[in-house]
């Protein structure tokens, strides 16, 4: 994606050495006795590192803001390797979120996802609004977290190009079919009982989805990030698209998502508290 020089809000213009921006801060790494190595999503720069100079000592006047899932109005001044952290004015500082140990990993899921789609300095404003979203909605509807986690890894395949063929089938088009589902990992959707038969090698190894989860994730394909349907999931079919959404993600990304394992290795799966409404 083409990387933006203007931008509104105090951006950094060609060969302006500072930059105003929105910022969420990925994750932090120790550096020294008092530095710290931020990755932060901005919303108009992209994804930058920065060097916050002496946060980690008592007298540090914004130390505490610089906390993983934050997000804050930022100045950076440019480096060659690394920006550096001039100012931070806290706007949500989402301290239930990483406070309560469920959540936190949820919205590590999400921050893995989002680092993994996008590039270094490139700006990708929906995935910025996305991400922000995620962690409103957990924060706002706690025990709503294991769907909102899979929903969030659906609309982040779609802004980054990657749509999910669930409406019909992945192969020739048709009808899906009704019932228990199959889906390929490698056509990146669900494909038709035809299809699923052997005749197609293209479909590659497939994946039994039973019909509610189908259901499901065609109603994701139709609906906005933050809208619920009307009757809630049962907590196995919740369950059983967080599963699949980390197969897809994992398969197109060609990695294992770290948080999300271990979220399926904590008691109830990382969703012992959803209960779908």
């Amino acid at each position: 994606m083409p990387r933006r020089e203007g931008v509104h809000g105090g951006g950094k213009r060609r060969g302006e050495r500072e930059y105003s921006d929105l910022g969420i801060i990925l994750r932090s790494y120790k550096l020294g006795e008092s530095d710290k190595i931020l990755r932060v999503l901005t919303r108009e720069h992209g994804k930058r590192s920065a060097v916050a100079k002496g946060v980690r000592k008592t007298t540090s006047r914004f130390g505490a803001r610089l906390e993983p899932l934050t997000m804050a109005r930022m100045m950076l001044h440019v480096g060659r390797s690394m920006d550096t952290v001039k100012q931070v004015e806290i706007e949500t500082s989402f301290r239930e979120v990483r406070e309560d140990l469920d959540l936190f990993f949820h919205a590590s899921a999400m921050v893995e996802m989002v680092d993994g789609v996008t590039q270094e300095h490139e700006p990708h404003p929906e995935l910025f609004d996305l991400l922000l979203r995620g962690l409103e909605l957990l924060k706002e509807f706690p025990v709503r977290a294991l769907f909102i986690t899979s929903f969030f890894g659906f609309k982040v395949m779609a802004a980054a190009g990657y749509d999910l063929r669930v409406d019909s089938c992945a192969n020739c088009g048709g009808a899906p079919g009704g019932g228990d589902a199959s889906f390929s990992l490698h056509l990146g959707g669900l494909v038709c009982d035809s299809c699923k038969g052997g005749r197609y090698r293209e479909v590659g190894r497939l994946i039994t989805v039973r019909a509610p989860s189908a259901g499901l994730l065609s109603w994701m394909s139709l609906h906005g990030f933050g809208e619920w349907p009307e009757e809630p999931p049962a907590l196995a079919t919740q369950r059983e698209l967080g599963m699949l959404m980390d197969r897809v993600l994992e398969h197109w990304m060609e990695r294992e998502f770290k948080s999300r394992r271990v979220m399926r290795e904590m008691p109830g799966g990382g969703g012992g508290r959803a209960k779908g409404g």
